[in-house]
């Protein structure tokens, strides 16, 4: 396995043009496959840099046999995409005037050792920013 090759990838169950446009216009990320109208893009933090996220529409996933999506009609939070910033608060004030709607300001959390906030994307997926900056 390599996992240090490894891009989260989020299915899309209800709008992919706004899941797009959540993470091209407000988190700044750029499309680097693919395009507003799915069902399937790569994003990277520049144009010159390798892909690390990507979108794909869930109704898609049904081409994979034995695939069959959940009802259970709400997502409850088994997984978090961590992404560690080198200045939490920079990017909590840039996400956040970009319209990104945070569960709360960035946070110490002396049991965990760290500082974090969280936010949720348009298809409700958690989010977790952390300072990785070793101050």
């Amino acid at each position: 396995m390599r996992f240090h090759d490894t891009t989260i990838r989020i299915l899309v169950r209800k709008d992919y043009g706004e899941c797009f446009d959540f993470y091209t216009e407000k988190i700044g990320l750029v499309a680097v496959w693919g395009d507003r109208n799915g069902p399937y893009t790569s994003f990277a933090v520049s144009k010159d840099t390798p892909p690390c996220f990507a979108i794909f529409s869930g109704a898609h996933m049904s081409m994979f046999k034995g695939y069959r999506q959940p009802n259970n009609g709400t997502q409850p939070d088994t997984v978090v995409a961590v992404i560690p910033s080198d200045n939490l608060d920079e990017d909590y004030l840039r996400l956040k005037g970009a319209g990104v709607q945070f569960l709360g300001e960035p946070q110490h959390i002396e049991e965990w050792g760290m500082r974090c906030t969280y936010f949720r994307d348009p298809e409700g997926n958690l989010f977790e920013l952390n300072d990785a900056s070793g101050v």
